[in-house]
């Protein structure tokens, strides 16, 4: 998974590129394979606003949170992002095609 960083009217310290990276990868045991994350860090008054973009096979997914303190927003959008990122996974993982509707169908009944 390419994990992108970038800050908006912020400056990216490498304790804060660090901890983003490290709560990332978590997020992988969710759903596989991510292509790739985007995650935006943005500093507005007194809030501080973290915003990711996730992209898995056929599907962009968004999340976003704000707040006082800057790790704080990055967990709760983190926990948004892998909510998410579950349910996904659970659609995909329990979709399975009624083996008594397909043979009706092939046998014509």
């Amino acid at each position: 998974m390419q994990v992108f960083i970038e800050g908006h009217h912020f400056q990216v310290t490498e304790a804060a590129r660090s901890y983003v990276e490290s709560v990332i990868d978590k997020i992988e045991r969710f759903y596989s394979p991510i292509i790739d994350c985007h995650i935006t860090l943005k500093h507005e008054k007194e809030l501080y606003r973290a915003d990711i973009v996730t992209r898995v096979q056929g599907h962009t997914l968004k999340s976003s949170d704000e707040d006082v303190k800057l790790y704080k927003a990055v967990d709760e959008a983190v926990d948004k992002m892998s909510r998410q990122l579950r349910k996904l996974n659970d659609k995909r993982r329990d979709y399975r095609p009624d083996p008594q509707v397909e043979s009706n169908v092939t046998t014509g009944e």
